[in-house]
């Protein structure tokens, strides 16, 4: 009997989950062969290959699921991680502001802004950033260790 692709999704989460990439890699394309419309196959592909720092092939991946489904914030995010990864912020920031165009309250969108802003040099929008996330989330863990970097460093500077 064939898996499901759903079942090849969530067997490549499993083998994510422990760190096995390629393993993981092998099930979301199995799961695509079947369904090649599969979104979350596709993002979960996108994830594994930024990992793998296959960013050319992470960031194609994003784009075809982007294809078929341009308001999934979640896509344009991870799609910024990668050119984040890449040091390649202006592009990163283009994505993230397209994921806040859709949900203005995505805190992934506005944390890794944060930082691409921050790391590009401009501090103060990266510390705007920062404090939304945190006005939505205040447990947000990564807006608040960035927020507080940035504003012992901005401390220092003075």
């Amino acid at each position: 009997m064939t898996k499901h692709p759903g079942e090849w999704n969530n067997e490549g989460l499993a083998f994510f989950g422990n760190g096995q990439y390629k393993e993981a890699l092998k099930c979301y394309d199995t799961a695509l062969e079947i369904d090649p419309k599969f979104i979350q196959a596709l993002n979960n592909k996108g994830n594994v290959l930024r990992l793998l720092k296959e960013y050319k092939k992470a960031i194609i991946t994003f784009d075809k699921a982007i294809s078929m489904d341009k308001e999934n914030a979640e896509l344009w995010v991870n799609k910024g991680a990668v050119y984040y990864e890449m040091d390649d912020y202006a592009s990163a920031i283009n994505c993230f502001d397209k994921a806040l165009s859709i949900n203005p309250e995505d805190n992934n969108a506005l944390s890794n802004k944060g930082a691409a802003l921050a790391n590009s040099g401009d501090l103060e929008s990266g510390m705007i950033c920062f404090n939304k996330a945190l006005k939505i989330n205040p447990l947000d863990v990564n807006a608040r260790i960035n927020r507080d970097k940035l504003r012992d460093f901005l401390v220092g500077r003075e």
